[in-house]
C-alpha cells in the first residue's frame, strides 16, 4: 500500500509536469531546460546528502556514467522524435516502456518473472493510453515513422536504464547515489545535444517560466526522482513500471482542471482501463 501510494503520488506530479513543460517551452528550449533542471536538482541533492553526512561518490562511477549516458540518450531520442512525429504518437510509444521493463526484468532479474497475468494487465493499461490519445493519430508519413522509431527507442532506453540500475547498482549504493550519478553525468550530454539541435536556448524569461523551471527541477528531478529510485531499489521493476501508465492520464486530468479541457467518455474509459491493468499486474 505504501509503494502504491508513493507511485500514484509521483505519477500525479509527473502528470502535472506536462503543464509545467508547456509553460517553460514558451521561453526555454526543451533539452536546454532538462539540462538546467539537472543542474539545479543535482545541487539540491548534493546539499541534502551533505546535510545527512553521506559521501557523494562512494564508488561504481562507471555504472554511474552509464546510467547518465542512457538518461541523456533517452531524452535526446524523445525530443528529437517530436521534431518528426506528433506528440500523441510519441507519448503512446514512450509508454510502451512498461513492456520493455517487464521483458527485461524477466530475462535479467531474478524473482521478477513475466506471467500471463502481468502481461494481461500491461495490455489493458496500454489499451487505455491508446484510447486516450488515438483521436490525435493519423496515417504516418515516412518522416513520422522515423519519429515514431525514435520515440520507441526512448521507451526501450528508459527500460534499459532501470534494468541496468536494478542489476548493477541496487545493493551496492543507495538510491541517493543512483539519482546523483544519473543527474550529474547526464548534464554534459544534455547541453551538448541542446547546442546541436536547439537554436535559441533562451527566448524569454518571466516569473511563470521560472516557476515552471523550479517545479521541474526541485519537485520533479529532485524529490519525485528520489522517491522513484527508492522504489526501484526496493520493489520489482515490472510492478513499478505499470504505474507509469497513470502519468498521461493525470496529465490529461491536469489539462481538464487548469486549461478547462473537456472531460470526455474517452478519459473516463482510459482511467478505468489503466486502473484495472495496474491492479491485474500487481495481483499476487
Amino acid at each position: 500500500m505504501k509503494a502504491a501510494s508513493l507511485l500514484t503520488g509521483i505519477c500525479i506530479l509527473w502528470g502535472f509536469n506536462a503543464l509545467s513543460i508547456k509553460v517553460s517551452n514558451v521561453g526555454l528550449a526543451p533539452m536546454f531546460t532538462v539540462g538546467i533542471r539537472s543542474v539545479i536538482a543535482g545541487l539540491c541533492l548534493m546539499a541534502w546528502m551533505r546535510f545527512r553526512k553521506m559521501p557523494l561518490f562512494p564508488g561504481h562511477l562507471f555504472d554511474g556514467v552509464m546510467v547518465g549516458v542512457l538518461f541523456g540518450l533517452e531524452f535526446a531520442f524523445l525530443y528529437i522524435s517530436l521534431l518528426h512525429t506528433t506528440v500523441s504518437s510519441a507519448w503512446i510509444l514512450l509508454y510502451t516502456s512498461p513492456f520493455f521493463h517487464a521483458l527485461g526484468a524477466h530475462v535479467f532479474l531474478k524473482g521478477d518473472r513475466l506471467s500471463v497475468t502481468k502481461g494481461l494487465g500491461l495490455i489493458l493499461a496500454f489499451a487505455g493510453i491508446a484510447i486516450l490519445l488515438s483521436k490525435h493519430l493519423g496515417f504516418p508519413s515516412p518522416r513520422q515513422l522515423l519519429g515514431d522509431l525514435l520515440a520507441l527507442s526512448a521507451a526501450f532506453i528508459w527500460a534499459a536504464t532501470t534494468i541496468y540500475i536494478k542489476r548493477r547498482m541496487v545493493g551496492s549504493i543507495s538510491h541517493h547515489h543512483t539519482l546523483l550519478y544519473q543527474t550529474l553525468f547526464s548534464i554534459p550530454i544534455l547541453f551538448l545535444l541542446s547546442g546541436l539541435f536547439e537554436d535559441d536556448a533562451v527566448r524569454q524569461i518571466s516569473g511563470l517560466i521560472l516557476l515552471a523551471l523550479g517545479y521541474q527541477s526541485i519537485v520533479i528531478a529532485f524529490i519525485s526522482f528520489l522517491i522513484w529510485f527508492y522504489l526501484v531499489h526496493a520493489y520489482p521493476v515490472s510492478r513499478l513500471s505499470a504505474f507509469t501508465f497513470l502519468t498521461p492520464v493525470f496529465a490529461t486530468l491536469a489539462g481538464i482542471l487548469f486549461l478547462h479541457e473537456p472531460l470526455t467518455l474517452r478519459v473516463v474509459l482510459t482511467l478505468i482501463l489503466v486502473s484495472i491493468g495496474i491492479y491485474v499486474v500487481n495481483l499476487k
